[in-house]
């Protein structure tokens, strides 16, 4: 249940500011690619959290069938700790469960370490008016 909360909050927080960022520090498009022992992981939840970034938000990005990602709204410059949590395809209604709650998608193969958003093994610079394009492999 944690899970599913906290989870739920960083799409809440993303839903009401990502894409709007008047008032907030600048901004700069991430784009990459996602692999697990060789493996392409495709619909994860790659998550950017501003770390002494001033009014940083949270920002999403998804790992689409080719197992790229990107958020061209952008991500605030600066320190992020990157997570990596499951998800189900773009479009995909929701399952439910006979009590009408979300069913969470199907576990990760992937290392707990890289759901930790206290302290991830995957940091990132986001540079303003560079290509930050990122390639993670979070093999064991």
């Amino acid at each position: 249940m944690y899970r599913t909360i906290a989870i739920t909050v960083v799409f809440s927080v993303c839903g009401v500011g990502c894409s709007d960022n008047s008032g907030g520090p600048p901004t700069a498009p991430v784009s990459g690619v996602l692999i697990y022992n060789g493996e392409p992981v495709q619909y994860a939840n790659v998550i950017f959290f501003p770390q002494k970034v001033d009014g940083g938000r949270t920002a999403l990005a998804v790992t689409d069938a080719e197992v790229r990602f990107s958020n061209a709204d952008g991500v605030a410059v600066g320190s992020h700790f990157v997570t990596v949590t499951e998800g189900w395809p773009p479009g995909q209604e929701i399952p439910e469960d006979e009590e009408g709650m979300e069913i969470e998608p199907p576990r990760g193969p992937w290392d707990n370490k890289y759901r930790d958003s206290t302290d991830p093994p995957l940091k990132v610079e986001i540079v303003a008016g560079q290509d930050n394009k990122f390639d993670f492999d979070i093999s064991e």
